[in-house]
Parts: structure tokens; sequence; C-alpha cells
């Protein structure tokens, strides 16, 4: 009888193992469930690798293994010959033990023949999440034979700035936090080795509060999948979910009066609300908020992007670039305008984007945003960097008038939940005003479809993704415009 196939468990499968048993069985055994990544999540993957590639220049004269994800067993070959060979240091070495292979970033032969392990991150600090990565990846080496003495994450350096390649990295020691992991490798192996087994049991799907399901790619399609509703886990806080689900409540409609009181006000509220499909309003503070609004009244909404590669001469590393912004002007008489500016070369955007934003945006009236932070973010920072524009720039940090904390605090509706994001808001009390037909949906796809129109050569997709950028940053100010609207009426 043939022995049942069993697969590799990769550094990534790894570390899903530690997130969730059920994830990291999906992983290995039904991946073609995993719903579509995002824009945001194509963009980190993307920029992570690029972010792999540039470090890569830190090793002249290292061995670089080039790794076919379909033939690893070739890539595993290489990095034995190159070993055998002598190479001091080798990029994307491949290392197998049993069922347990990894691919290390880079591995540096020290003087007395060990191994110093370096993982590349994009991120602009070592995080906890590194520490078992690299611990796992050391228990391998030496389980097969490659002692490794020392480890380190190289990261993102915010103060480095393009075109020099050395200053975009930092490189920081973390062997005593690996060493202290070490010992927990083996029991977290034991407990994944069954789930390596073709014909392996799935372990339980179920919804979970948890930072780790937040972005799992099959948390609808597999965990959450028939789950319609608000749930607990949509709206409490953390702190209250323990003793809610020990009485096995999912649902918030199943939440008793009790245990409402056992929460906090804001919980208690939106509970509440939901509970009783209620609409709260405070029509006195919007009147108040309302009143102080200035015409000609701009409705602008920046679209940005940030990557641990600088694109640009004299970036730093996750340094916010806005490319684009709309801005809808309504006037006292009703009359409503729309200015937008996309830049569409390949360069720094962000002396263009001072320039038309002062074209374009008045010395007087009320410059209404939803979340300011973003909008306040982007303008202080060409205040910095554009002295000549700064006190134009500067009157319209001063003018600003956010309607996000209207949804958040004065206009609470039941099927908001616990949210007050535009998109939220939009659905609920305009949804004939929908992003779901639009090419371009969120904030991430849009920076993804810019990085992709200004790299492509190809005019027609260029011209195809500028469309798409505009008609999605044009509906965030309309969708404010009609918010306010609401508002007016009451």
């Amino acid at each position: 009888m043939p022995r049942p196939q069993q697969k590799h468990l990769s550094k990534s499968s790894f570390l899903a193992g530690l997130d969730c048993p059920r994830k990291l069985w999906q992983l290995l055994w039904d991946r073609d469930s995993a719903a579509p990544y995002g824009g945001m999540s194509q963009l980190i993957m993307e920029m992570g690798t690029r972010f792999g590639v540039l470090a890569h220049q830190l090793y002249p004269g290292a061995t670089l293994i080039d790794v076919d994800y379909r033939n690893l067993d070739q890539a595993l070959r290489d990095t034995q010959a190159a070993l055998e060979s002598g190479a001091k240091t080798i990029l994307e070495a491949c290392f197998v033990y049993d069922h347990f292979r990894v691919m290390s970033d880079v591995v540096e032969r020290q003087a007395d023949g060990s191994w110093h392990l370096i993982e590349v991150k994009s991120s602009t600090r070592v995080k906890d999440e590194h520490i078992p990565d690299l611990a796992y990846q050391q228990w391998v080496m030496q389980q097969a034979g490659f002692p490794v003495s020392r480890c380190s994450v190289l990261h993102a350096n915010r103060d480095g700035s393009w075109p020099d390649v050395a200053s975009i990295f930092n490189l920081v020691d973390v062997t005593e936090q690996v060493k202290h992991w070490l010992p927990d490798v083996e029991p977290a192996l034991e407990a994944m080795r069954p789930l390596l087994v073709q014909g392996s049991t799935a372990p339980e799907a179920r919804p979970l509060f948890s930072r780790v399901c937040h972005d799992c790619p099959f948390k609808k399609t597999v965990c959450w999948h028939g789950i319609e509703g608000f749930t607990i886990y949509d709206v409490i806080n953390a702190r209250y979910l323990p003793a809610l689900e020990l009485e096995g409540i999912l649902y918030i409609d199943d939440i008793t009066a009790e245990q409402i009181e056992n929460l906090n006000k804001k919980d208690r509220a939106n509970v509440i609300r939901i509970q009783q499909r209620r609409i709260d309003i405070n029509h006195q503070v919007i009147t108040d908020r309302l009143a102080e609004l200035v015409y000609p009244i701009y409705f602008l909404d920046f679209e940005s992007i940030a990557t641990p590669v600088p694109l640009f001469d004299r970036i730093a590393p996750w340094k916010q670039l806005a490319f684009q912004y709309s801005l809808h002007i309504l006037h006292q008489d009703g009359r409503l305008e729309h200015r937008e500016y996309l830049h569409r070369e390949a360069s720094d955007p962000s002396a263009a984007v001072a320039q038309r934003l002062c074209q374009d945006i008045g010395a007087v009236g009320s410059i209404v945003v939803y979340f300011a932070n973003m909008e306040r973010g982007v303008i202080n920072s060409l205040i910095n960097q554009f002295p000549d524009s700064a006190p134009a720039l500067q009157s319209m940090t001063e003018r600003m008038w956010d309607l996000h904390v209207i949804f958040e605090k004065y206009y609470r509706h039941w099927q908001f939940g616990s949210k007050s994001s535009i998109k939220v808001v939009l659905t609920t009390l305009i949804p004939g005003l929908s992003y779901k037909d639009l090419g371009i949906q969120e904030g991430g796809g849009a920076s993804l479809g810019w990085l992709r129109m200004i790299e492509s050569d190809d005019a027609a997709l260029k011209e195809s993704l500028a469309r798409d950028l505009l008609a999605y940053c044009e509906l965030d100010t309309l969708a404010m415009v009609e918010l306010l609207k609401v508002l007016e009426e009451g």
C-alpha cells in the first residue's frame, strides 16, 4: 500500500500554523478556497519582493540561488553545490530536514564555520512575528547540519534616502530573541506534523476575533462562510469576548440584557442600537457643526502610495506620496463644480500636487474631508517640502472640517454596526451611490493601480488605469457632497 502524500512545511506555512491550524491545513490542501487578495495586500506582497531583491545589492559577490517554486529540488541541489564550493554568502539558500524546508534570504559563513542567518523584511522595525520565523529557519538549518551562531533582521530604514541603497536598510541583531524562541519550534512542529499528511482531518473552522484572522484569505470563504448579520466579533471589544464565547453567543441579536450591562459604554450603545434597529441622531450638535461651514465648500480627497523601496530620488522608505486628488466645490447658489489632478508621469508627484492644489482651492471656504488625519498629513508634508507654498497650504489645514466625526459620534445608524468608514456610511444611507461597479474599489487598489500606470509602457493600459483612478477618487468626494445633503435634510 503506497504511503500517503506528505507536504513540506515552508517558513510561511510554519507561521500560518502558529496563527491557526485551520489556516495551515487550507494552505496545504485547499489553497483554491482562498479569497482573492485585495489591492493593498497585493501591493504589500509585491513591495516585499522588490525590497528583498534590492537587498541583494548589499552583498556583492554573493551566490544567488535561482529559485523556481515549481522545482525546489533544484534550488536545494544548487544550494548544496554553493556550500560545497565554499561560498561565503548565499542568497535565497534552500535547506531541508525531513519534511521541513526553508529558503533563507541571506546566509553568511562565519570564521568558525557557523552561519549568520539574515531575514529581510520590508517593515521599519523588528516585529514579534520575525522571531519565530528566524527560529524555524535556524532549527531546520541546524538539523540539516549547518550550525547558526547569529540571527539578524534586515529591515527598512525610514531615515534612508534613495538612491543610496545602503541607507535604505538597517541590520538588527536578534540572536538572543531567537535563542529564547528556539525551544518552542519542535513542540509547534509536532502539533503541525499530522496536518502535513494527505487525508488529514481539517481542524475546526469557526469565526474568531483575532489580529491574525483579519487578513486571512480563508476568513470569509471558510471560517465565516454562511455567517450573516452582526456578530460579537464585528462589534464587541476583545476583552469582553471570552465571556460571551463561553455562553455560546455568536450574533449580536442573541446577547441578553444582563450581558449587555457588562459591556463598556460604546459597545453597549452599539449592541442596543443594532438589536432595536435604531437610528440615533443628535440633531442639535449636527446643526451646530453645519453652521461652521463657509462657502464655497471644498470636498477634498487624496490618493497616496508608500513603498519600502522608494520610487524616486531623495525619497525615504515608506514616505507617503499623494499622487492624486479629487475636489468637488459647492457654491452658495447650489452650483457644484468638480476639479481633479492625477499625476501621470513616473516622477515624484509632490510638487505638481502642491501647485495644483494651491490653484484649485481658494483662500476662503471650508474644506470638507473624511477622516482628517490623512489629508492633514499630506498637506503638512507638502508644507515642509515647499516653503513658498506654505502659507496657502497651512490655511487649508486650518479650514478643514471632518465629516467623519459626525458619523462616528452624532449620526449612528444601526446598520453601521461599530464602524463609520465612508463606504459603510454611504452603502447604508445612499445605496444607489456605490463603489462596486468601479474598476478600483479601495485605497490599496488605487495605490497599486497608480504604480502599474506609471511603470507600464502600454498606452491603452495606462489610459484605462487613469480612468479607473479618476472615477474612484471622484466618487470619494461626491460621496461627501451627498452625505452632507443627508445631514442638512435632517
